[in-house]
């Protein structure tokens, strides 16, 4: 199929992209990613440190809703549609790439949306006096929360842009650079909301 679409490609005379600089790409990436990783570990060991000098932390804190555990399954979801997606182009299975593409988007909206309610739960449960200007419990909650959703809404801004591409036809089996970096990431960011969850879990 791609093989066909490359042809009549050439025999209308389109000009095909040219291809971008792999190692310059991965390069980038993994440099955006170890920036962004040495943001969050040193924003946790601040954390802990000013939790284990406040001898009232967690005091009305509400627990976290169940909800979190579902919203964890859906960022699972993205990075394993995202990985099934990534092999689909790799062998030009690309009807099933673009399923997965499409797949990955609506996922991340999802998973913002059960962050949103989770985030509502926790502000409507205990006794009101846990929010992010009277608590610091609940301060750095909702910090790490809102920089990883910021960081999962560019994720979603660089996903679209992939899946109207592929939609198109733009990527195949020697084309598919994007691809490997938009995955990459969604690996990256699943990563740390995991590990972000326990955390939050064990400040609780």
């Amino acid at each position: 199929m791609a093989e066909e679409s490359l042809q009549s490609r050439l025999e209308e005379g389109e000009a095909l992209p040219s291809p971008p600089n792999p190692i310059n790409i991965r390069m980038g990436m993994w440099l955006f990613l170890s920036s962004i990783g040495v943001f969050f570990i040193a924003s946790i060991i601040g954390i802990v440190i000013i939790r284990n000098s406040s001898p009232n932390w967690g005091e009305n804190a509400p627990p976290i809703p169940d909800l979190a555990w579902v919203s964890t399954g859906v960022i699972v979801l993205i990075s394993v549609f995202s990985q099934l997606g990534l092999s689909s182009v790799r062998e030009d299975s690309l009807r099933l790439f673009k399923v997965c593409m499409w797949l990955v988007l609506i996922l991340g909206f999802v998973f913002l949306f059960l962050q949103e309610q989770v985030w509502q739960q926790m502000l409507s449960g205990g006794d009101g006096s846990f929010n992010a200007s009277s608590s610091l419990h609940g301060w750095t909650i909702y910090a790490l929360g809102l920089i990883h959703a910021l960081h999962l809404a560019g994720g979603l801004v660089f996903q679209a842009y992939v899946t109207s591409y592929a939609t198109r036809g733009g990527y195949w089996s020697l084309h598919h650079i994007t691809v490997q970096q938009v995955t990459l990431y969604w690996h990256f960011l699943g990563g740390v909301w995991i590990g972000l969850f326990a955390f939050l879990l064990w400040l609780a």
